[in-house]
């Protein structure tokens, strides 16, 4: 791809992010959307810009420069207090809004050294975004059998299932894994997820996630 193409990707990208964060504003202050719902309506969109990146971008410089953006934004965004604006308030799960393109920026330039597949990178990223997402916003809402970690940090069974759920299918059609590769790397993706505290799951399972599925692919 030409430097003009990829140049295109990038202001489509910052295009997309927009409109997501527009349409949060939108559902929370208009719509009455709970924070923690539009929270996971921004996980799980933000986490689909891997494909523009995967399939429209091949200029490193590019590549890492949104990302890199967005650890700054984000920052800004949390600690300028601006978390309200969205009904996000609790300073520590927010700052899961900077480990994501942390984890993010990590996972591209392995991709970008050839260290990863695109299909690493695609499964590690969006079983953060749809898994992790998906099984908050189901749980949140249909979860009645609940459980605690560490004492204090309630889950609800049916939100965990979920999330095992979308790790499966992702690791099975865009890992390209077996389905008992799938099963393993989606019951990893649940223990990293429930086990990983204030936020730092947003780094543990799309890194991790992608690493396994770079090893396993290789089996």
């Amino acid at each position: 791809m030409s430097l003009s193409e990829n140049l295109m990707s990038l202001v489509l990208s910052f295009i997309y992010i927009g409109v997501i964060v527009l349409s949060a504003l939108f559902f929370y202050w208009k719509l009455k959307w709970k924070g923690e719902s539009v929270r996971k309506f921004i996980h799980i969109l933000t986490s689909c810009w891997i494909f523009i990146l995967v399939y429209r971008m091949d200029n490193w410089l590019c590549m890492v420069l949104g990302p890199f953006l967005f650890i700054f934004v984000n920052g800004f965004f949390v600690y300028g207090g601006y978390g309200v604006l969205l009904g996000m308030g609790d300073r520590k799960r927010d700052n899961g809004l900077i480990y994501y393109p942390i984890s993010l920026l990590f996972l591209v330039i392995l991709y970008i050294k050839g260290a990863i597949s695109s299909e690493a990178i695609l499964t590690g990223i969006l079983i953060m975004g749809w898994g992790d997402g998906l099984a908050a916003l189901i749980g949140s809402r249909w979860g009645t059998h609940t459980y605690k970690i560490y004492g204090k940090y309630k889950k609800s069974i049916e939100g965990t299932l979920v999330m095992f759920a979308a790790s499966f299918l992702v690791a099975y059609f865009f890992g390209g894994l077996s389905p008992l590769y799938s099963m393993i790397l989606a019951f990893i993706a649940i223990c990293l997820e429930n086990f990983t505290p204030l936020g730092f799951d947003n780094i543990t399972v799309p890194i991790i996630s992608a690493l396994l599925t770079e090893v396993l692919c290789r089996l």
